[in-house]
């Protein structure tokens, strides 16, 4: 039918840089390459206002969106998934049909789960170690509380800061290190003021791309089968682009003068090991049997071992594996 697909979908990205992951994958999903051709328009201002005929379609942080769908939170887990792969693998199979049906109860289409990478810690220290951890501050710039569950663990600490600018971020981090993605320390040059980056990869950081579910009724189904079949078609694409991201910057940040330092698998099982029960990193707005649910569906789909307990933190058989082999 002539016209069905004169309906422009608007992509909104929170992330405002040009070089982030999360700009570069919509600017590839807003290509031209649709069959049937689909109208896809990337938003370039903040606070764009979408015309009445474009519905938004958002590409969130995974944490953002896990404040009204709090069942997201057991993708972020601490020293639970050893690699990306293990990620994959829980988003692939019945983990992720279950966080979408969640977020479509919560009122969200999820469309897609776009990797960013895993976050390292960054300071003056290499923490290959739990000696080095001990008493360390981190700095979160966002409400984390499993960050916070998650220093207390190694016997460091964590602080929310505000910074308003690079300038006033690095005056913090003189003294307070940093867990994050490679990415996100680049953007944020802290080479300026750390000397160390430890590989620890111990917790996930990536994108949703999602539609309010009123929204996503109101189009059509010719519509909405075109652009799953766009990002379900550019999603190996989307994970191998976000992996080369994370070997860029950390070539970047090692020739601005950071020590890149391996973590031994011993010593990320030691970390793992340390960390309290996983379900207890889920709010407490979600039912126990809920969390402890979810927490095993996770494991049993990443093939992590969480031990006879059901939800128990216990060593996994899999170990973190190099950047360039954790796809």
């Amino acid at each position: 039918m002539p016209g069905v697909f004169a309906r422009s979908i608007q992509i909104d990205v929170a992330a405002t840089e040009s070089r982030h992951i999360a700009q570069i994958s919509a600017r590839h999903l807003a290509g031209p390459d649709s069959t049937p051709p689909l109208t896809l328009t990337l938003a370039t201002g903040a606070g764009q206002e979408a015309a009445p005929s474009a519905p938004p379609l958002r590409v969130l942080p995974l944490h953002d969106l896990a404040r009204d769908v709090p069942e997201l939170g057991v993708l972020q887990l601490p020293f639970f998934y050893p690699d990306l792969a293990a990620v994959h693998r829980a988003l692939d199979g019945e983990l992720g049909e279950r966080l979408k049906t969640a977020a479509a109860d919560r009122g969200w289409r999820i469309v897609a789960f776009w990797d960013e990478g895993m976050q390292v810690m960054s300071g003056n220290l290499a923490y290959t170690h739990p000696r080095a951890l001990q008493g360390r501050e981190f700095l979160v710039l966002r409400e984390d509380p499993m960050a916070e569950k998650e220093a207390l663990a190694l016997d460091a600490w964590s602080r929310r800061a505000r910074p308003d600018s690079l300038s006033a971020l690095h005056k913090e981090c003189l003294v307070g290190s940093r867990a994050a993605t490679l990415q996100q320390l680049l953007a944020e040059q802290l080479a300026r003021v750390h000397l160390d980056v430890t590989l620890t990869r111990h917790r996930y950081e990536g994108w949703v791309v999602a539609m309010r579910e009123a929204d996503w009724r109101a189009l059509d189904d010719e519509t909405r089968a075109a652009l799953t079949a766009k990002l379900d078609g550019m999603l190996a694409w989307q994970r191998d682009r976000a992996a080369e991201a994370e070997e860029t910057a950390l070539r970047e940040l090692v020739a601005s003068s950071m020590t890149a330092h391996p973590l031994p698998a011993e010593t990320w099982q030691t970390y793992r090991r340390l960390q309290p029960a996983w379900e207890s990193f889920l709010p407490d707005s979600l039912a126990a049997e809920s969390r402890l649910d979810l927490v095993v569906l996770a494991a049993t789909a990443a093939g992590v071992d969480v031990g006879g307990g059901r939800g128990a933190g216990r060593a996994s058989e899999a170990l973190p594996q190099p950047l360039e082999k954790a796809r």
